[in-house]
């Protein structure tokens, strides 16, 4: 267990730099504290057993009822556009600074060109586009004008919808949005201390109307007795998350004296626990409303990694492989380090093979997963793994990809690596292959700390967050 060990300490160190001064301030969760909260989850978990459908690794239920725009972000296929910057709410959960307008903005490129964007959608395929913000009703005219141009330029089954606390909703809006074509709206309810008059006006004139929540341990009640009345009425979904703690709402978060637990962001267990209580009491009441909970581990894992898939492919090369992960495996042997290999690899590789490549420059020979048993063992490989990002300007890294949008602007796919040259000395190799095809148990690669890189980058965990 050296490489989970390993992994949860550089987590904890993480928050121990994040949070700096006001690290000791907050209420980390100790061992007693997560074994109980992980009984309590279980528990919820068993009950759910036959009621639910879990899917996307065990990190998402229930997934028989999914939003299509909660099923397209799940298989990366979504576009978030942060219309504007600029809330006139006060969450106490809300995970960052909500005071500028702004730029219509999606993965730090901005696009005060509806037209701009629209060849972005189709430069990188997406077939699904959330409105957020800050609040979108902050500048509804910009948000209609969006609208209105994807629905002219895009294919018709693009799925689009809108987030809103609801304070800025009025009739003539949403008749406005349903006449432009948006298909769904989903509200906070939490923002307006559960006020429910936003969401009904929406019921009669928008095609699905959602309830998108935080789970909110110690307001779990409400939640339910808002979401029965507005499913007696005609709510459509509802979306539950997981809170996070920030250093934005870590002062908010700590006064109401919620548990913390580590992990790759900090996040609260209590919630999760209330979200699959939420989610039990439905299901035991035969209350059939579709519920979603979306988990932390579900948006880390399955977010980033659908991002890196939309990407990916611009940058990769034909020796390298794109991982179940996303991110692009590559491995070598250094010739240099082998006197005579290249005579044995050439006779092993006779004719036209894919997948290969003799680099004569740094005098090594590149190839694809599927030709590593065929590779002689005395030969040590060495494996490294590419990260893939979007950016509007060029910056340290040498390699990247241009992609043309609109008439007159660039945009750039930078690749660079974030693991380098990683030994996989003979006995490593079959745990290599094992790992990358997903039947290596996590006891397996939590082993060593080398074996544990190559999984996170590999594949995509299982199951929920342990509690730490």
């Amino acid at each position: 267990m050296e490489g989970l060990l390993r992994y949860r300490n550089r987590m904890v160190e993480r928050n121990r730099l994040e949070y700096g001064v006001y690290y000791d301030d907050i209420n980390w969760i100790n061992y007693g504290q997560a074994l109980q909260l992980e009984q309590e989850r279980d528990e919820l978990l068993t009950g759910l057993k036959d009621m639910v459908q879990w899917g996307f690794k065990g990190t998402k239920t229930d997934v028989s009822g999914l939003s299509p725009g909660c099923r397209l972000c799940a298989e990366g296929q979504w576009s978030c556009l942060f219309i504007n910057g600029k809330c006139n709410c006060n969450c106490f959960y809300c995970p960052a600074p909500q005071s500028e307008i702004g730029s219509p903005v999606t993965q730090t490129l901005s696009f005060e060109d509806p037209l701009e964007y629209v060849d972005y959608i189709r430069k990188f395929g997406f077939k699904g586009i959330s409105f957020s913000g800050g609040e979108p009703f902050v500048t509804f005219d910009k948000m209609l004008k969006f609208l209105k141009v994807f629905r002219r330029e895009l294919a018709d089954d693009l799925y689009i919808w809108a987030y809103t606390n609801g304070t800025l909703v009025r009739e003539d809006k949403l008749k406005a949005l349903a006449d432009a074509g948006i298909n769904e709206l989903r509200f906070d309810i939490g923002a307006t201390n559960y006020d429910l008059r936003f969401a009904k006006k929406a019921l009669p004139i928008i095609p699905k109307v959602t309830v998108e929540i935080p789970a909110i341990p110690d307001e779990k009640n409400q939640i339910v007795s808002s979401v029965k009345e507005l499913w007696e009425e005609g709510l459509s979904y509802l979306n539950l998350h997981q809170l996070r703690l920030t250093p934005y709402n870590r002062q908010k978060l700590s006064q109401r004296g919620y548990m913390v637990a580590h992990g790759a962001r900090a996040t609260l267990p209590e919630s999760e626990v209330a979200a699959l209580g939420i989610l039990h009491h439905f299901r035991k009441n035969g209350i059939e409303v579709p519920v979603n909970y979306c988990s932390y581990a579900y948006k880390n894992r399955f977010q980033k990694s659908g991002l890196r898939h939309k990407l990916a492919p611009r940058t990769v090369n034909e020796w390298e492989d794109i991982t179940e992960n996303g991110y692009i495996r590559n491995l070598s042997v250094d010739l240099n380090k082998f006197p005579g290999a290249s005579e044995v690899l050439m006779s092993l590789f006779k004719g036209n093979h894919s997948g290969i490549k003799w680099d004569s420059e740094s005098n090594r020979f590149f190839f694809k997963l599927e030709y590593l048993k065929t590779v002689p063992a005395e030969l040590t490989v060495e494996l490294g793994y590419r990260d893939v990002r979007i950016s509007d300007k060029l910056g340290e890294i040498p390699d990247f990809e241009k992609v043309k949008i609109g008439n007159n602007r660039e945009i750039y796919v930078e690749t660079a690596f974030v693991v380098n040259d990683l030994e996989i000395h003979p006995t490593m190799r079959e745990m290599l292959l094992r790992i990358a095809t997903g039947v290596a148990s996590p006891e397996e690669w939590q082993a060593t700390e080398s074996l544990h890189w190559i999984a996170h980058f590999e594949i995509i965990e299982e199951g929920l967050s342990v509690y730490y």
